[in-house]
């Protein structure tokens, strides 16, 4: 037992390492989304715990607002949720803040107007802002997000136009409606964040991240769960091909399996825990 949580910290350490560039570069931008939606969000105070080598393993405490569509983005700024990520991969640590959000006792069912962003807050678990230059309104208690004058719209966003062109949706373009269609063999895939109306079209046989369908099916026109191929415990290579994962190369201490789609964890051959036998082999009495 005492191996295997050296190896545990090891690992924790090593994802950590490997991560951190990536999380350097700062969060991606917000999305906002062009039609009323809900969303369930609470002030989140608990450890997240994840499945590690068949057992529970806890991480580490959260202490966050969070809404349900935004636990994507958020995960990708959080080096703890990295590190998780990295141990159980981001569907399972996606599941893990799921559940959290939902047994937290301050839970609130929140309606966003279009155009706006969930901006969660201890005092106002539903608070938003709005974007893409339209004013929240009433200025006091807003309720919707509006386009004030002068200004006019123009493909969801408000500003100064002298014309509005009309747009052709293609690779991860995003669909506002729901009648609307993806072109060239592409996917209708929800988009966290925004809601549940709201699409991006998406090269499911090729993507790394939603290989083989949507990555939020709950979100999509489609039930079919795609696989994020990026982050299979103990990836090293990998590619997207015919909307299945293809493993290449697995880390240090994991083995291709038979089908090339995953990497399975090999005690004997994990540099961590080689390292701890080592050294307790090698430890004067």
């Amino acid at each position: 037992f005492s191996a295997m949580r050296t190896a545990w910290a090891y690992t924790a350490a090593i994802v950590s390492a490997l991560l951190s560039p990536a999380l350097a570069k700062g969060p991606s931008s917000l999305l906002t989304r062009g039609d009323a939606y809900d969303d369930d969000c609470a002030e989140v105070s608990a450890t997240v715990v994840v499945p590690f080598l068949g057992q529970s393993q806890p991480i580490g405490p959260v202490n966050a607002c969070l809404c349900v569509s935004a636990i994507p983005e958020w995960i990708s700024t959080s080096p703890l949720a990295a590190t998780a990520v990295g141990l159980a991969g981001e569907q399972a640590v996606i599941d893990a803040l799921y559940a959290m959000v939902e047994a937290s006792a301050g839970k609130k069912e929140c309606s966003y107007p279009p155009y706006s962003v969930a901006s969660c807050e201890s005092s106002n678990p539903c608070y938003f802002s709005c974007t893409n230059g339209y004013t929240a309104y009433p200025s006091d208690v807003p309720t919707q997000c509006v386009c004030e004058p002068p200004y006019t719209e123009c493909n969801g966003n408000c500003g100064v136009y002298s014309a509005c062109p009309s747009g052709v949706y293609g690779k991860r373009d995003t669909v506002r409606g729901a009648g609307e269609r993806c072109f060239g063999g592409l996917t209708a895939c929800g988009v966290p964040g925004r809601g549940h109306n709201s699409w991006e079209c998406i090269d499911t046989q090729t993507e790394l991240e939603s290989c083989g369908g949507c990555p939020y099916p709950e979100l999509s026109s489609t039930w079919k769960r795609g696989v994020d191929c990026t982050v299979i415990p103990g990836i090293a290579d990998v590619s997207c091909i015919r909307g299945q994962c293809l493993v290449h190369k697995c880390m240090p201490g994991y083995d291709i399996d038979a089908n090339n789609s995953e990497c399975n964890y090999s005690e004997d051959k994990d540099p961590a825990v080689l390292a701890a036998q080592y050294g307790l082999e090698h430890t004067p009495l």
